[in-house]
C-alpha cells in the first residue's frame, strides 16, 4: 500500500485560486505564505485557519512550493482546463492555453489598451538588448529624440531606471522591468531572440550602475531629462 504523503486537493484548489485571482505574478514565497500561513504572516483579524509552525514544517518537509506547482499542472490537465502555468523570472502566473488563442483573438483585440507604435517598440527593443543604456545612446542609434517614448514606456512600467551613469550630469541608465518579461511571455532576458547587431554593445562608455541618490541640484530628475529635447 502506498503510504507516501500527497498534496491535498484543498491545497491545489487554493493555489489555483491564488494564481487565478492575482493581478501580479506570484513568487514562491507568496505561495508558501498563502498555502501554509503562520501566526507571523497571517493578519491578526483574519478568520483563515492558521497552521502552527510545527505543522508547516511537517508539510513542507515533504513538498516544496515548486512541487505544489508541478502537482497543480497535473491537477489542471486531469480536469482538461484551458490554462497553463507560465514562469516569469522567479514567479508564476496562469495563462490561457494556445489551443484557445484563435477563439479569444477577437476578445484580446478589443481588450488591449496602451498599445505601442513602431517607434515605441524600437525604443523598447534598444533598451532590452543594450541595457543598461543611456537615453543619449538610444537617440544616437535612432537618429531622433526618444524622450517621449521612454517616458511612455516608464508609465507602462515596461522600462525602469536602473541608476545613474558615472558621467558628467550623471544621466540615467535604463533597463527593462518584470512587467516587460510578463508582457512578452519571457522567463528571463536570456529568452530574448537573437537580434544580431542590435544586441552588440553601444559605444564604450565608462558607466557604473548606482542606486539612485538623494536629489542633487546638478542632476536632473527623470522628467527633466526626458523633457530636455
Amino acid at each position: 500500500m502506498d503510504n507516501q504523503p500527497q498534496i491535498s486537493d484543498d491545497k491545489l484548489r487554493l493555489l489555483f485560486a491564488l494564481l487565478f485571482s492575482s493581478p501580479e505574478v506570484v513568487n514562491l514565497e507568496r505561495i508558501r505564505q498563502v498555502l501554509y500561513p503562520t501566526p507571523e504572516n497571517a493578519e491578526a483579524d483574519s478568520d483563515e485557519k492558521v497552521c502552527t509552525p510545527e505543522a508547516v514544517l511537517e508539510e513542507l518537509e515533504h513538498f516544496s512550493p515548486r512541487q505544489h506547482l508541478a502537482a497543480l499542472e497535473d491537477w489542471m490537465e486531469e480536469r482538461n482546463l484551458p490554462l497553463v502555468l507560465h514562469q516569469v523570472g522567479r514567479s508564476w502566473r496562469l495563462l490561457t492555453s494556445e489551443e484557445m488563442a484563435d477563439s479569444l483573438q477577437a476578445v484580446r483585440k478589443t481588450a488591449q489598451k496602451e498599445t505601442l507604435g513602431p517607434a515605441g517598440l524600437e525604443v523598447l527593443a534598444l533598451v532590452a538588448y543594450r541595457q543598461p543604456v543611456l537615453k543619449a545612446d538610444i537617440d544616437a542609434i535612432r537618429g531622433v529624440k526618444s524622450g517621449t517614448h521612454l517616458r511612455h514606456l516608464l508609465d507602462l512600467r515596461l522600462v525602469r531606471i536602473l541608476g545613474r551613469a558615472d558621467l558628467p550630469g550623471r544621466p540615467f541608465l535604463y533597463g527593462t522591468s518584470k512587467e516587460f518579461l510578463d508582457r512578452f511571455g519571457l522567463r528571463d532576458l536570456e529568452d530574448l531572440p537573437d537580434a544580431g547587431r542590435l544586441a552588440n554593445p553601444a559605444e564604450q562608455i565608462v558607466a557604473e550602475t548606482k542606486p539612485e541618490p538623494a536629489a542633487e541640484s546638478e542632476s536632473p530628475s527623470p522628467e527633466e531629462e526626458l523633457s530636455a529635447e
